[in-house]
């Protein structure tokens, strides 16, 4: 399935989105449906950035990496 980048996007946030709701209204101590709602409407960004940061720092250690055995393998 050939899905356009913010069909994916979008489609990844709300999915982000669903299971953060899902978790905090069931867990132990469990928080009331309206509450989760906000909560998570304030969390799945910061979560979706933070998976963003994730990934980029990951590839530019990569790409430092692969330098780095470049410079020395010269």
């Amino acid at each position: 399935m050939n899905l356009s980048k913010p069909l994916k996007v979008l489609l990844l946030g709300i999915g982000v989105y669903a299971l953060l709701v899902l978790m905090f209204r069931y867990r132990r101590d469990g928080m009331s449906w309206d509450h989760s709602f906000l909560v998570a409407l304030v969390a799945a960004p910061v979560a979706l950035l933070w998976g963003w940061v994730r990934d980029h720092w990951n590839d530019r250690a990569r790409e430092a990496g692969a330098r780095w055995r470049r410079k020395r393998q010269n």
